[in-house]
């Protein structure tokens, strides 16, 4: 599992590729919630080349969307494959965390 980020107007962009499985949260959480929250701005999480989210990897996302909601912005992911999206879907975490089809539209929801 890899995390990268970089800033993109104004916003911090977040792109992640593995399995967000037991093994996977445990390398990349410390540095996917440090690269979210500390920022102090909106986040867009590429999700494209997640390949599977377990249960620990919703944790991880609904702890991340709630401190970054603390500070006042907002955390969209976009690009998650139809695996991962089902996984969304059944998880409930649309409910949480918007999800947009594509990275323009990722950065729309976070502006609004």
């Amino acid at each position: 599992m890899h995390v990268t980020m970089n800033e993109l107007e104004g916003m911090r962009r977040v792109v992640l590729d593995g399995r967000l499985d037991t093994a996977g949260v445990g390398v990349v959480e410390l540095s996917f919630t440090a690269m979210t929250v500390s920022a102090g701005k909106p986040v867009v999480v590429d999700l494209a080349g997640v390949s599977f989210l377990a249960s620990l990897g919703v944790r991880m996302f609904i702890g991340t969307a709630r401190s970054v909601a603390a500070k006042g912005n907002r955390l969209v992911f976009y690009n998650a494959t139809p695996a991962v999206m089902e996984i969304i879907d059944t998880m409930g975490l649309a409910e949480i965390i918007d999800i947009a089809e594509t990275e323009a539209d990722a950065m729309a929801l976070v502006r609004a």
